[in-house]
């Protein structure tokens, strides 16, 4: 793992949002902040194995901690995107490691040249550069994905 990568969390396609914040806090050691909607059609571009999704991929999430470890909880609402397939694959569990890193554009490459392939994409409105992607790296690493997230 390259030494700037800085762990954000993890990420854990669940199929029911509620419940898994209620199990989670049942721990007594987790929080959560908000629930809000990633909606594909509110981004700039948002590619799901390098295509716009017909329909609109829209996932309810929750963005939590437990103990130190940050997590983010993602119910598959509407649309294909890879946390649906983690769900109808794998089941819920841990489907990517998200980190943040300087140069995102640089990572990718890094990551690509090696044979593991950009699977989701997604820029913010009005902006040129990416804000974040997800690698395929399952065929190496257990079924998992990576998330890589330009640092602000």
């Amino acid at each position: 793992m390259e030494s700037t990568w800085k762990l954000v969390h993890v990420g854990i396609p669940v199929r029911d949002l509620d419940k898994a914040i209620e199990d989670y806090k049942s721990l007594g050691v987790a929080s959560f902040k908000p629930e809000y909607l990633i909606d594909s059609s509110n981004f700039g571009e948002y590619l799901v194995y390098g295509k716009t999704p017909d329909p609109a991929v829209k996932t309810r999430v929750a963005i939590g901690e437990v103990g130190p470890l940050g997590i983010e909880l993602l119910q598959p609402v509407q649309g294909k995107t890879v946390h649906r397939e983690f769900l109808e694959s794998v089941g819920t569990g841990i489907g990517h490691i998200a980190y943040a890193v300087e140069d995102l554009e640089a990572e990718i490459a890094k990551l690509v040249e090696k044979g593991f392939p950009v699977i989701l994409s997604f820029t913010s409105k009005g902006e040129e550069r990416r804000r974040g992607v997800y690698i395929d790296t399952r065929s190496k690493f257990s079924n998992l994905i990576i998330e890589l997230i330009q640092a602000r």
